[in-house]
């Protein structure tokens, strides 16, 4: 009896661990990288702005989408990473979005609180779902092909300078 009770509780950390965002320690690397460039699952989401954003439209652009919740502490701590970003390569033609997996009264509060300077858009269990996003937070980087070229899955201090270096090749392809 014992033995099983063990099974079950070792089940129960290991699935609890699989479902929970993805909140590595200082000295945990989360994965990240490249990967093999393919063509992106097209998607259209609203923003907390009301507006319609559709991944397609955006073929010419470097295109970040950052899969996020108001609950997750390293999305807290990626976001600020985000915003400087996005400041400094907007004018480039480079597009961010944060598709917050949340209420939508909770994203529109957080958004406000941490002053969010690129749309959030409202996510759906299919995005994340057909994105394959099993932790959080959960980054792409889409070429001007619409092709996924950088995928990061977690955040750990330092990361912004790795998606920032990606950025930069990505704009200048």
């Amino acid at each position: 009896m014992r033995r099983k009770n063990a099974g079950v509780i070792l089940l129960a950390v290991f699935v609890s661990f699989f479902l929970s965002c993805s909140n590595q320690s200082s000295k945990e690397k989360p994965k990240q990288g490249s990967v093999q460039r393919k063509e992106a699952i097209d998607f259209t989401l609203t923003g907390l702005d009301s507006v319609e954003r559709t991944l397609s439209a955006q073929k010419g652009s470097v295109v970040v989408v950052d899969f996020w919740a108001t609950w997750c502490p390293p999305c807290k701590a990626e976001i600020p990473h985000l915003k400087n970003i996005y400041n400094s390569y907007k004018d480039q033609g480079l597009v961010m979005w944060g598709v917050g997996l949340d209420d939508e009264a909770k994203l529109r509060q957080f958004a406000g609180d941490f002053d969010i300077n690129y749309p959030i858009l409202v996510g759906t269990r299919s995005i994340g779902q057909q994105y394959d996003v099993q932790g959080i937070p959960t980054t792409f980087l889409f070429d001007k092909n619409n092709r996924i070229a950088f995928k990061h899955v977690g955040f750990a201090p330092g990361m912004e300078k790795d998606i920032e270096k990606e950025i930069k090749q990505l704009l200048n392809e």
